[in-house]
């Protein structure tokens, strides 16, 4: 059985009263989180959701996203997280390949929900029960054992390409959700909050919310998604951990942003690390995590600690617990596709079927389509994406390298090669 949709309700029964979002002026304990998710579990049955349907979720960051995701598993719903940022026709042709019954959609989002095909649902008012029709909140003793969730039963799909064509749905079951979390737990320090600092249309700002469910510490969201918000939620002294892209963490650095002394682990992923940006975020004291993942693997599967940045700060570290890491078919300089197998990874993508399509072998291997190296202490330099890689004379040239290159002089704002 998976435990994760039901998370909230153990740390209920052990801290009721503790903060589990804080959302700018509401603040969410885990008493009051568990029994929002029950309401919104119980509306989205009550609107017809179907057991393994899928429902998509359009929403910013907030304390009543965070409740549906908890609610939509243990309605036993798929989730299909949607990227606002997207055009109205892409948003419509992802709701259509991935059969979509209804939208979920909060805020700002609704006006957007309203104008796709699929029934819109307000998660403000799934929340209201009543207007659903149900007589009152649903009762359940405080015992009451949770349904039984499969831990290979599809969680969500998350809308990926890569760099490499149009947006496929990877389906990540609770299990991989629960191995990824799991895994970040054990390898960081100790949490006290986490900033949501990453849209939950990633699987970057999902994996904060689950490894905050099964570790009890709150997630602090910010006021809006500009510079000054991020860098005022960073300064609240509950924040502890936060996953930041690199342009973000540029950002910051440029801003002259201090490190609260609070800040216990920078997480970076989201595309290449420049070198020289670890090093920076190092010198002014921003306690950074190089870290390598994809959608296809629920997040990070590998890390470098913040003791060994400063003598590796090209590396992204080594596997997290559970996880298994190769290169297939290496260059003389070591350097070919990265291939990972472990209990985090995806099962597929949804309505594809081929060998090419179908997630890992039957071997267990994911082929990543990333270029890279693994040294004698096996610590991963990721390279390129193996599509992007140029041959000239023979040799092999990596643009994400010359992008590093570029961007470490100080004249260069960005740079693509």
């Amino acid at each position: 059985m998976s435990d994760l949709p039901w998370s909230a309700r153990r740390n209920a029964a052990s801290s009721p009263d503790a903060p589990a979002v804080i959302d700018g002026p509401l603040t969410l304990s885990w008493a009051q989180l568990d029994a929002r998710a029950d309401l919104i579990a119980a509306a989205l049955i009550a609107a017809g959701a179907k057991t393994g349907g899928r429902v998509a979720l359009l929403a910013r960051s907030s304390a009543r996203a965070i409740a549906f995701l908890h609610g939509a598993g243990r309605a036993r719903v798929v989730v299909v997280p949607l990227n606002s940022r997207l055009a109205q026709a892409e948003l419509a042709v992802l709701l259509l390949e991935l059969d979509v019954s209804f939208v979920a959609a909060d805020g700002e989002s609704l006006g957007l929900a309203h104008r796709l095909r699929p029934p819109v649902l307000s998660i403000a008012e799934l929340m209201a029960v009543p207007k659903l029709g149900l007589a009152s909140r649903p009762k359940r003793p405080a015992s009451a054992p949770p349904a039984v969730i499969s831990p290979e039963a599809p969680a969500m799909i998350v809308g990926t390409s890569g760099t490499t064509g149009r947006p496929k749905g990877a389906v990540l079951t609770w299990g991989a959700l629960t191995a990824s979390a799991e895994a970040w737990n054990r390898f960081l320090p100790p949490a006290t909050g986490w900033l949501s600092s990453l849209s939950i249309a990633h699987v970057g700002g999902l994996g904060i919310i689950w490894r905050s469910a099964l570790s009890g510490a709150p997630i602090v969201i910010p006021a809006g998604n500009d510079q000054g918000s991020l860098a005022a939620a960073i300064a609240n002294p509950l924040v502890s951990h936060i996953s930041l892209v690199g342009v973000q963490l540029t950002r910051l650095l440029e801003s002259g942003t201090d490190a609260p002394a609070s800040l216990r682990a920078v997480l970076l992923g989201g595309g290449p690390i420049p070198p020289d940006l670890v090093t920076r975020a190092l010198a002014a004291g921003w306690p950074v995590v190089p870290t390598y993942g994809m959608t296809e693997t629920a997040s990070g599967v590998t890390a470098l600690t913040t003791a060994d940045a400063p003598l590796r700060p090209g590396s992204a570290g080594r596997p997290l617990l559970g996880v298994d890491l190769r290169i297939a078919n290496p260059a003389q300089d070591g350097v070919g596709e990265i291939e990972v197998r472990g209990p985090s990874l995806f099962s597929g993508y949804f309505g594809l079927s081929d060998e090419t399509a179908a997630g890992p072998g039957i071997d267990g291997w994911l082929r990543t389509g990333d270029l890279g190296s693994i040294d004698a202490g096996g610590y991963l330099t990721v390279a390129d994406r193996r599509l992007d890689l140029i041959i000239s004379g023979g040799e092999n040239i990596y643009p994400a390298e010359i992008e590093a290159t570029l961007l470490s002089h100080p004249a260069v704002a960005d740079a693509g090669v």
